[in-house]
């Protein structure tokens, strides 16, 4: 005859089991930030929850944000956390690092125009005797050697024309691909070639010619253009060819580097570090304000550590210093203090003077 155990000692585990199904408060988590959202399921709740915490990283409105959306459609279970739902509302956590890992990954959280390592251009050439392709020929290996020599990587665009989401009119939308692979230019470039034989010297005399125009990211006027002839002799006319049009591609990419190295004066990367009590309005709102100031190009949740640690912004900073934007930051809000600034390393600390309470 089996036995029957007194209810009594279940009660401890029906209690247990409650208590640690209600553990999971709205509010910052040791992962990141745990979101009230009205959802009738679980994936409803979490996708509702990740999306709601985007701002924090990509700003509404931003080329990005609508590709951003997407991404986090697709991907969100990535990104959530213990999650608890009853009655059509839940409770969810959304992961930060591993958010950022992957908005970083794929392009999302460079501002434009503001570089954080050697600048990228996305490089669409079209040239002549080559696949219909983009990027490939002789004009475009002479154009990517000669940007390399001056510290400027290029990013073939034939894999970005595969990746490249619609734009608003159905067509391609190159810039933003650009963007998403961590370049910070767009050249588009077409070159020709003519070629003759010469009866005197018995070889081929080719001339060719390479016209660039250079695009920000995000502008959808150019910044400048570029041309350039070179001309190139050889036993052969294909050889004679090949070798004029990867001249040109060469010694273009001097005024292309200085123009864009140009641009790039001024614009530096800054740390903001953050103590005391910051819950998800409090974020927000300093990021709303970080983003106002004038001379912040773009700012984002970049280190989350935990519920009692401390938590780091990246500010992308355009004609100002670290200690210009602690001034600004201050003036715009009242309620931070100032702990230090290192100019020498582009670092602020600041400190939250008010409980948030989500």
């Amino acid at each position: 005859m089996r036995r029957r155990l007194p209810y009594a000692l279940f009660l401890p585990w029906v209690l247990l089991g409650a208590c640690a199904f209600g553990r999971l408060r709205p509010g910052p988590t040791n992962i990141g930030m745990a979101l009230a959202v009205s959802a009738p399921g679980i994936n409803s709740a979490q996708r509702e929850a990740v999306l709601s915490t985007l701002d924090l990283f990509v700003a509404r409105g931003s080329l990005s944000w609508n590709s951003a959306v997407e991404f986090v459609r697709e991907r969100y279970t990535e990104f959530s956390g213990r999650t608890r739902v009853r009655s059509g509302q839940a409770v969810c956590e959304v992961d930060f690092s591993k958010f950022i890992s992957a908005l970083d990954a794929k392009g999302f959280l460079r501002p434009t125009g503001v570089y954080s390592h050697e600048p990228r251009v996305a490089l669409f050439l079209d040239e002549p005797e080559v696949i219909s392709d983009l990027g490939i020929g002789p004009a475009a290996d002479g154009l990517r050697r000669g940007l390399s020599a001056y510290g400027v990587a290029a990013v073939d665009g034939r894999s970005l024309v595969a990746d490249a989401p619609l734009d608003g009119a159905g067509g391609l939308d190159l810039r933003e691909a650009a963007e998403r692979s961590g370049a910070q230019w767009v050249l588009i470039a077409a070159a020709n070639v003519q070629d003759e034989f010469d009866t005197a010297s018995a070889s081929w005399r080719a001339q060719a010619r390479l016209q660039v125009d250079a695009y920000e990211v995000g502008h959808s006027t150019p910044a400048g253009r570029a041309l350039l002839d070179s001309a190139s002799v050889d036993n052969s006319s294909g050889a004679a060819r090949a070798k004029a049009l990867a001249l040109v591609g060469e010694d273009i990419a001097a005024q292309l580097s200085t123009m864009i190295t140009r641009s790039m004066k001024g614009r530096s990367e800054a740390a903001v570090i953050v103590t005391g009590e910051c819950g998800l309005p409090c974020l927000r709102a300093l990021l709303s304000n970080l983003r106002a100031v004038e001379g912040v190009a773009g700012a984002f949740l970049g280190t989350w550590r935990g519920k009692e640690g401390s938590l780091i912004l990246r500010v992308f900073l355009e004609d100002i210093k670290v200690d210009g934007l602690a001034a600004r930051l201050l003036r715009r809000d009242r309620t931070l203090n100032l702990v230090a600034i290192e100019p020498e390393v582009g670092r602020l600390a600041i400190e939250m003077s008010e409980r948030d309470e989500p």
